[in-house]
């Protein structure tokens, strides 16, 4: 059900109960008396649809309160409500705090009614964008993703690990529209597809490939952005991808600014490169430390806070029957042949599962795998 709730805020009680009277029989009307108010409803009671804010209140005006809501409910549509409507305020109301629609007191019941509708309905349309970019776009790309495991291992092996520490740098710093970075992890091995599987093979295992091999690999991230950039809302990820090996000490490749979202992939992928072939994730941390100055400063702070919190890794073996979904490889699974199934790192789909079932039950795969588990259940269990 979509939200329709509305939050009226002023420090004069009787226009809010004034509002109460005209609208809350045809709205779902919330009212706080100033600002400190609003946010404790909003942090207790939210996300509001719609928040309708006086101008001039003490402690915490108008604009410092919708820039606040801003900050912490970005989809929630502003207006804001005053007696007055001085030029340098409406600039500092519409630059700050975005505000949808300014109501000049005092305002008709009817005129006010209007503006709630209008809002709600612009609430409506931002939730719809969402629903699409996060429901059917995420949906998509996880089935582009799994047609991957199955096509390519290799890649999406690398593309899981890296998604993996995307994510974790993301939670130590501020990044605008994450889904696009997110999905570009997700991608950022599609191009490797076209690459012969014993280069790619050799280049992730961090082997040396002949120099035409060599120029084959390094065109991948732009064979993976032709390939997605043409899929409406993908254009900014296919920017993304295309520039994720551009050189660090370069702004632009190609004349077009390299986005910070590339940097923030690179870094991911150097990482995971790093720490494939370490004792462990501290080693590989600190390797890239040592060339700290080829990396921006914040962004390898982000990397350290991620390793040192969540990447306490330890491994278990377990048998076939045991897998779930969610464990993730610590070891190259093989068949009996010796040919790569699924890369280290690779978390274990639904599919993936399947496909070990498949194998096993013609006797290609051994009876058990080594996965990994955080160290604090192995503390736990022993």
């Amino acid at each position: 059900m979509s939200n329709t709730k509305i939050l009226f805020v002023d420090d004069d009680e009787k226009l809010l109960k004034g509002i109460m009277r005209q609208q809350g029989d045809d709205f779902d009307l919330w009212t706080a008396l100033g600002g400190r108010e609003a946010l404790e409803i909003i942090h207790s009671e939210g996300p509001f649809a719609v928040v309708v804010s006086d101008m001039r209140m003490p402690e915490m005006n108008g604009v410092a309160l919708l820039k606040r809501i801003r900050e912490i409910s970005p989809d929630t549509v502003r207006m804001m409500l005053t007696g007055f409507a001085e030029l340098n305020t409406t600039i500092e109301a519409i630059n700050e705090g975005n505000i949808f629609r300014f109501l000049a007191k005092p305002c008709s019941e009817q005129d006010m009614a209007n503006s709630l509708n209008a809002a709600l309905r612009q609430y409506a349309l931002v939730e719809a964008e969402r629903e699409l970019v996060e429901g059917t776009l995420h949906g998509s790309v996880k089935v582009l993703s799994e047609v991957l495991s199955l096509v390519c291992p290799l890649a999406f092996s690398q593309s899981t690990r890296v998604r993996g520490i995307v994510d974790g740098i993301l939670k130590h710093v501020d990044i605008e529209d994450q889904w696009q970075l997110e999905i570009a992890a997700m991608l950022s091995s599609l191009g490797c597809v076209t690459v012969p599987s014993n280069v790619l093979e050799k280049k992730i295992n961090g082997q040396r490939v002949d120099p035409q091999d060599e120029e084959i690999f390094a065109n991948h991230p732009q064979q993976g952005s032709d390939l997605i950039k043409t899929i409406p809302r993908l254009e900014r990820v296919a920017e993304i991808i295309r520039c994720q090996q551009s050189p660090l000490d370069e702004s632009t490749d190609r004349g077009v600014r390299v986005p910070t979202e590339s940097r923030v992939l690179k870094l991911a992928i150097e990482f995971d490169l790093k720490e494939r072939f370490s004792q462990s994730p501290l080693h590989a941390l600190n390797e890239l430390k040592a060339e700290r100055h080829n990396y921006d400063p914040n962004l390898i702070e982000a990397l350290e806070r991620f390793v040192k919190e969540e990447r306490d890794f330890s491994t278990e073996e377990v048998s076939l029957h045991e897998i779930m979904e969610g464990m993730v490889l610590a070891e190259d699974l093989r068949k009996d042949g010796g040919t790569l199934l699924m890369s280290k790192g690779q978390k274990l789909t639904a599919s993936a599962i399947r496909l070990i079932e498949n194998f096993s039950k013609h006797n290609s795969l051994g009876t058990k795998i080594k996965v990994i588990v955080p160290s604090s259940r192995c503390a736990a269990s022993s």
